[in-house]
């Protein structure tokens, strides 16, 4: 799927705002593990620090919803107060009825396509008589701005170098994170400084990588991970337990690899993002194999 966008997105991702992460109290665990052959990695709060936590909690500003409709090519006088209300009010009621869908259809935990969300929005704002969009305007454009407006995000120290060093030892990397379509353009601008449309990440096997829009299912969906303990095996000779699985949430993250099979890295580099779910059923009896607080500690188990 490669995504057109008609204006400079990269103005937005070079104007993003430096975020630090906050520290946690939660002390590494680590130890060697030279049975590690594969890395997979979650995104938000584990590569990429994220100022609401996670990608499903992003602010809904009206100024934001005006930004991006100028970003996607509308005038300032077409955008009143009331039609940026009506997109905010359409958004949360779109996401919802699209994952009651996905429920339906026997989807425990179902993520939405933003983009069909947002082209329902403004099919029902045209059919009102509120809003139109015409051949001039770029959705892809009004979606990946109000992204950047609404969820403030920055690479994680030495993301960029952890990386790179994985992908010179030869170490297979991939990805099973929460993310949207826009998740891969502004993981390859942190990479490479630069825009790609595509919807592969450098340095990252498409082939064990999954995202939850492509899949309509969201971690904690364990069936995320069937694509990946296959590919492993028949791509890598690799077992689930030779691979490990780095994220910062102890259900989205460790409850999901663990299921699977694959060891855990618990991520705490963050606050914002660290959840220990300790009230969570589901993780009851369930631990990390290694708790990091700084990416490069991988490498003290590896």
């Amino acid at each position: 799927m490669a995504i057109n966008f008609k204006n400079d997105i990269k103005y937005w991702l070079d104007n993003l705002e430096v975020l630090k992460p906050i520290p946690t109290r939660l002390a590494p665990k680590i130890k060697k593990d030279n049975s590690v052959k594969a890395v997979i990695f979650d995104i938000y709060g584990t590569l990429i620090i994220s100022s609401s936590g996670d990608i499903d909690q992003a602010t809904m500003l009206d100024e934001n919803m005006r930004k991006a409709l100028v970003a996607g090519g509308y005038s300032e006088k077409e955008i009143t107060p009331e039609r940026c209300a009506f997109l905010l009010e359409q958004l949360p009621a779109k996401i919802k009825s699209n994952q009651e869908e996905l429920r339906k259809k026997g989807h425990p935990y179902p993520d939405i396509d933003i983009f069909k969300v947002w082209k329902e929005m403004f099919l029902e704002s045209e059919k009102k008589g509120i809003l139109k969009i015409s051949e001039n305007i770029s959705l892809t454009d009004i979606i990946f701005s109000f992204e950047i407006l609404s969820n403030r995000v920055y690479p994680m120290p030495g993301m960029r170098e952890v990386l790179n060093k994985l992908k010179d030892m030869n170490i297979p990397l991939g990805i099973v994170s929460n993310a949207q379509f826009y998740t891969p353009v502004i993981m390859n601008y942190f990479l490479t400084g630069k825009i790609s449309n595509q919807q592969e990440i450098e340095g990252f096997d498409p082939d064990i990588s999954v995202y939850s829009f492509k899949e309509l299912r969201a971690k904690p969906d364990t069936v995320l991970f069937t694509k990946i303990k296959s590919q492993l095996k028949n791509k890598y000779s690799i077992e689930p337990e030779e691979a490990v699985f780095v994220g910062n949430d102890m259900l989205n993250d460790v409850y999901t690899a663990t299921k699977n099979g694959l060891k855990t890295v618990l991520f705490s580099g963050d606050k914002r993002s660290l959840r220990t779910r300790e009230n969570d059923v589901r993780v009851k009896g369930i631990s990390p194999d290694y708790i990091i607080n700084d990416l490069n500690q991988l490498f003290e188990i590896l």
